[in-house]
């Protein structure tokens, strides 16, 4: 899913939460949850594709929607992080960690439904960091071949708002 899908659903899920507990806490963590995981991804960028040298927001977004990354670490992203932050709210139940798991949650089961049928070769397994590790990280092993339309990339900041991506897997292709 675009960013602008999960700024709204983020916005949603917040709004919802404070109108139904009254807590900024619970509210904060389920927008931090579904929107700001996905800082992981400027992450990689800066650390794992190493474009640390071009560190502008709009660079960004225009390698990250053209696809032209290497590596999927996503650390965020990650089922067995959801499970381990579960336990820790088991053992220490604060809103904040609540609201962060909700809206982590709905972002990574939005990012199954979206970019399962638009890109990944195995939606939910992609979501498990250890499955990501036994195939090295390796966008292209993890995701299948592309098909992006030639305006992607042009305007990233407009293209940070929208919700669904443009670009499809090529199923012609043989693997």
């Amino acid at each position: 899913m675009r960013p602008g899908g999960h700024l709204a659903t983020a916005v949603a899920l917040s709004g919802a939460g404070y109108l139904g507990t009254g807590s900024a806490e619970l509210a904060a963590g389920c927008f931090t949850g579904a929107f700001l995981i996905d800082g992981d991804h400027y992450l990689d960028y800066l650390i794992f594709e190493g474009q640390w040298r071009r560190p502008s927001p709009t660079t960004f977004l225009r390698y990250y929607f053209t696809h032209r990354y290497q590596w999927a670490v996503l650390p965020l992203h990650s089922l067995e992080l959801m499970g381990l932050l579960a336990l820790l709210a088991l053992a220490w139940p604060r809103l904040a960690l609540q609201g962060y798991i909700l809206g982590a949650l709905l972002h990574i089961v939005l990012d199954i439904l979206v970019n399962g049928e638009h890109m990944l070769t195995r939606p939910i397994l992609f979501y498990s960091l250890a499955y990501r590790a036994s195939l090295r990280f390796s966008a292209a092993r993890l995701m299948g071949p592309l098909v992006i339309p030639p305006e992607v990339g042009q305007a990233p900041v407009r293209e940070f708002f929208t919700w669904r991506p443009p670009e499809r897997r090529d199923d012609h292709t043989t693997r």
